[in-house]
């Protein structure tokens, strides 16, 4: 079975990170190593007066453990991460684990503006972690940051750019997991070896669930693991993710807590229906 490194945080309350990477993954049939970078009481941006625990002297305890006992893994998945300096823990670690595949998740901004525990510094250090990853999976507010582009008028052709270009800073695949072509939005990816662009549209859903793109790459990660093409890797996610808001939605349940993806895991196996276009 492959082993997957999860950098991510811990939130007691609230389903997100690692409360969400390890279930996914490990039903899609990888085992989960937990690198956790952070502990928070409750998911951040919704709940007022969290507690944080930064765990970055305990990540480093932890990989030089790993080390020691020759330990290998297969991939590496970064989520949040509580300062730059964890930054260039996870860039070390991907490097030094032999043919260890880097998925790199920047979180760190989304509806126009970065996270609470965020600043201008962290950008500058996502920009190196991104350049060290495989793949990246950005929605379209840290796109914009890691560009220095502003969230004006977009369409196909800029999709196109805005992909070419954080692929030139580093990832040989991008994910925008956002994009808006007008009044319709895209989830928008660049293969570099293959050249393809791929576009999959979705219905947007007026809640905003925190999490949400921990669940996305975290269904991406898993399929990678078990050898799915990039392609539909990306619809499995974008079809887990869509079809877990739905389930969400119809149970009662406070929406501040994230996805219920309790409610659709078992469905990781079937097979995908949407279809990604080449554009």
């Amino acid at each position: 079975m492959k082993k997957i490194i999860a950098a991510h945080d811990i939130s007691g309350l609230g389903k997100a990170s690692l409360g969400s990477a390890l279930p996914i993954i490990s039903v899609m049939g990888s085992v989960v190593c937990c690198l956790p970078t952070a502990v928070l009481s409750t998911i951040t941006g919704v709940y007022e007066g969290y507690s944080i625990t930064d765990l970055t002297e305990q990540m480093k305890d932890t990989i030089a453990h790993w080390k020691n006992l020759n330990t290998n893994f297969d991939m590496i998945y970064s989520g949040f991460l509580a300062n730059s300096g964890q930054v260039d823990i996870i860039i070390n670690a991907a490097k030094s684990f032999n043919n260890c595949y880097f998925v790199a998740d920047p979180v760190f901004a989304d509806n126009g503006q970065l996270y609470q525990t965020m600043n201008l510094d962290m950008v500058k250090s996502m920009r190196r972690l991104i350049s060290s990853a495989n793949i990246i999976t950005p929605n379209f507010t840290e796109a914009c940051f890691l560009l220095g582009e502003t969230m004006d008028k977009t369409s196909e052709q800029s999709a196109k750019q805005w992909l070419r270009k954080l692929n030139n800073m580093g990832p040989e695949r991008v994910v925008i997991t956002s994009f808006p072509f007008g009044d319709e939005m895209f989830i928008v990816a660049y293969d570099k070896k293959s050249d393809a662009f791929w576009k999959l549209k979705y219905k947007h859903i007026p809640v905003d669930f925190h999490g949400t793109g921990d669940v996305f790459t975290s269904v991406l990660c898993g399929a990678f693991a078990r050898g799915d093409s990039f392609e539909s890797a990306i619809t499995l996610a974008a079809d887990f993710a869509k079809n877990t808001i739905n389930a969400t939605i119809n149970e009662d349940w406070d929406l501040r807590q994230g996805l219920l993806i309790e409610k659709r895991l078992t469905t990781l196996a079937n097979v995908v229906k949407s279809k990604c276009e080449r554009f």
